[in-house]
């Protein structure tokens, strides 16, 4: 097995564990809001970047990452405990927008093609007048 198909492995995971960590360790109500959607590991294990979607009111991003980051020795001391790793990473708690932004640009070429249309059409209406 190659290095990174057994980072891909630790990675998909970590995510699994973290997930179920942070609903059981977590007494803050946010908890059950948060989604892992990405861990990415360096290849030394040192550190991990987890990226996290919050379904709970914008504002309150902040607040739950901070929260995450709080609990984070607690994460690495129980996955030590479950995972056969010789070293648990750091977590590096990052919000996840990509699906913010996905909806933004569908939202943009729905608009677009509606314009696009609407101008044909114009186009279309003026051309039967003449």
């Amino acid at each position: 097995m190659s290095n990174n198909s057994r980072l891909k492995r630790i990675d998909e995971q970590l995510r699994q564990e973290l997930s179920m960590l942070i609903r059981k360790e977590i007494s803050d109500s946010r908890a059950m809001m948060v989604s892992i959607t990405l861990v990415e590991t360096v290849r030394d294990f040192s550190q991990a970047k987890v990226y996290v979607t919050y379904l709970g009111p914008e504002e309150e991003r902040g607040d739950v990452i901070d929260l995450l980051h709080e609990y984070g020795p607690e994460f690495r001391r129980q996955l030590g405990k479950i995972l056969r790793l010789r070293t648990i990473p750091r977590f590096h708690f990052i919000y996840d927008d990509l699906l913010e932004k996905s909806n933004k640009m569908t939202s943009l070429i729905t608009e677009a093609i509606r314009s696009d249309e609407m101008k044909a059409e114009k186009s279309r209406t003026d051309e039967s007048e003449d």
